[in-house]
């Protein structure tokens, strides 16, 4: 089932709108936005919230040695592109 299909019915389900449903859906994950695509010093990091429960998924976690290992293979991959579009001049 696509998102608009659940979208729906649970608009008729619990008889609000869909724009409702949407929003609360929606708002229930924008606390786990987190500024790590910027350079975070490690207080910076340690002053973010970082662990969440999310009831029916779990929990999700990182920590300062992880988003240290995603940014330098973000560089990695970045740097391989790079050198891949190049080639193809």
């Amino acid at each position: 089932m696509k998102y608009p299909d659940i979208l729906k019915l649970l608009s008729e389900e619990l008889n609000i709108s869909e724009e409702v449903v949407d929003t609360a859906y929606k708002s229930f994950y924008a606390i786990i936005n987190l500024p790590l695509k910027k350079n975070l010093t490690e207080e910076e990091f340690n002053a973010l919230k970082t662990n969440f429960n999310l009831p029916s998924l779990g929990k999700l976690h990182c920590t300062y040695e992880r988003y240290l290992g995603i940014k330098e293979q973000s560089k990695y991959i970045k740097n391989l592109k790079e050198r891949y579009e190049n080639k193809e001049d």
